[in-house]
C-alpha cells in the first residue's frame, strides 16, 4: 500500500521554491516575520502607560499584572476559597478590587488629588472610569504636551 501511494508521485523538473506561509503572496519580508512573532500573544492596549513611563520596573510589572486582571485582592481571593478582608483597607466602604482600589477609593482619590495638584497637572481626578486606562487617556488630554511624561509617571506611582 505504501509502495502505491508513493509510485504515484512525479518528479518536476522546476526548481523546488521556499514560500512563506505567514502572508497571501508568500514572499518574505522582515515586516511579515515581525507580525509573525507575535501571532497568537495577547495584546496590552495600555502598553504605552506602562512601559514608557518614569517609573520604577516593579511599578511597571505591578500594572502590566492589574491590566492582566492577576492581582491577588479580595475578589480573586475569595473566589479561590482564600481568606480575605472583604472591604477596602483604605477606605472600608467598598470591596476591595482592583478598580477601586487604583480608580474609585476616596483615600486613592484624595492621594491622587494632592500629587497632581503639587505637580501642577490640571488633570481631574478620577470620576466614572472603569479602569485606570481610561482615566489616563480622559487627563492626558486635559494635560499640556510638555506635563504628559509626568502624568503618565504620576499615574503609575500612585
Amino acid at each position: 500500500m505504501l509502495w502505491q501511494a508513493i509510485h504515484h508521485f512525479t518528479l518536476s523538473e522546476e526548481p523546488d521554491r521556499l514560500l512563506w506561509r505567514w502572508i497571501a503572496s508568500a514572499t518574505y519580508s522582515a515586516q511579515s516575520c515581525y507580525a509573525a512573532t507575535f501571532q497568537g500573544s495577547t495584546r496590552c492596549h495600555s502598553w504605552k502607560l506602562i512601559w514608557k513611563s518614569w517609573a520604577p520596573p516593579c511599578v511597571k510589572f505591578f500594572h502590566w499584572l492589574t491590566y492582566q486582571d492577576r492581582c491577588w485582592m479580595a475578589s480573586r481571593l475569595a473566589s479561590r476559597g482564600l481568606h480575605h478582608h472583604p472591604r477596602c483597607l483604605l477606605c472600608d466602604q467598598d470591596p476591595e478590587t482592583i478598580q477601586h482600589l487604583l480608580l474609585a477609593c476616596p483615600f486613592a482619590k484624595q492621594t491622587r488629588h494632592i500629587i497632581l495638584d503639587w505637580a501642577h497637572i490640571p488633570a481631574q481626578t478620577p470620576a466614572n472610569e472603569t479602569t485606570l486606562m481610561d482615566w489616563w487617556l480622559r487627563a492626558k488630554a486635559q494635560t499640556p504636551p510638555t506635563l504628559r511624561k509626568a502624568l503618565q509617571s504620576i499615574t503609575l506611582l500612585v
